[in-house]
């Protein structure tokens, strides 16, 4: 089940990565400056909700956590979604912000949990298997939606398809030898196949909290000896340490 939702949460994740700072430059007329500062508020929440779901998790148990987070990210997508060339570039940030926090409570929460359920032995194995099944899921979401931004695209060119290159709508160089009505076309197409794409990031994040469900309900009430092991296991994630200091998932250390 980690490994699915890993696989269409790493889809859903790579397509805002890929695409936001697009839709800022190509849709709103950002900078290439602003575009990427978008993504800040992104990974900060990320980062933070990563820590502070490592803690809840001593005592919520995984499932309420990865459930809470597959909710948030799919709302933050179809809300990008009705975004359009009006849209001030500040309305984006409190969305990424939450998608970012979906994120955070998901993937470290999952990791975590599918460390705590194998034995020391095959600790690497799952970490990997998982890590795996979320750039795996990235390179398969990113190649998907942008086949579907080239389809949108050709669309709504008609005719003429093959001259529309997102590229020409963010360069300004480019976009100051096209006329207004011509570049008014180019940035209407592009916002329109990349609300389609957030829709698409939208509906995996949906389809990996319905397989999420399926996650077994964690009734682990941990004593303080079990939560101190645990609250070893979210150091291993977060820092290198040596095998000496290495946790034992549980095992009886010798």
């Amino acid at each position: 089940v980690a490994v699915a939702v890993g696989f269409l949460s790493g889809a859903a994740m790579f397509g805002a990565i890929s695409f936001v700072p697009l839709f800022a430059q190509g849709g709103l007329g950002a900078t290439a400056t602003q575009a990427g500062t978008l993504l800040t508020p992104l990974m900060l929440s990320w980062v933070l909700m990563s820590i502070v779901g490592g803690r809840l998790m001593l005592r919520t148990g995984y499932r309420p956590l990865v459930l809470i987070g597959l909710t948030i990210m799919p709302a933050g997508f179809f809300v990008l979604s009705t975004f359009g060339r009006g849209t001030p570039l500040r309305a984006l940030i409190p969305v990424l912000a939450a998608i970012g926090a979906g994120l955070g409570l998901v993937m470290l929460t999952l990791l975590i949990a599918v460390q705590h359920s194998v034995v020391r032995e095959r600790l690497g194995i799952a970490t990997s298997l998982n890590q795996f099944s979320r750039s795996l899921g990235g390179a398969v979401g990113v190649a998907i939606m942008g086949t579907m931004l080239s389809a949108g695209l050709a669309a709504a060119a008609g005719a003429g398809a093959g001259a529309i290159d997102p590229g020409a709508v963010i360069d300004p160089v480019t976009r100051a030898d096209l006329d207004p009505e011509q570049l008014l076309r180019l940035e209407g197409a592009l916002v329109e196949s990349l609300q389609g794409v957030f829709r698409v990031s939208g509906a995996l994040a949906v389809i990996a909290l319905l397989v999420a469900l399926t996650l077994p309900r964690d009734t682990h009430n941990a004593p303080a000896a079990e939560a101190s092991e645990g609250e070893r296991m979210v150091m291993a994630e977060m820092t290198t340490i040596d095998p000496e200091h290495e946790p034992c998932c549980g095992e009886e250390e010798t």
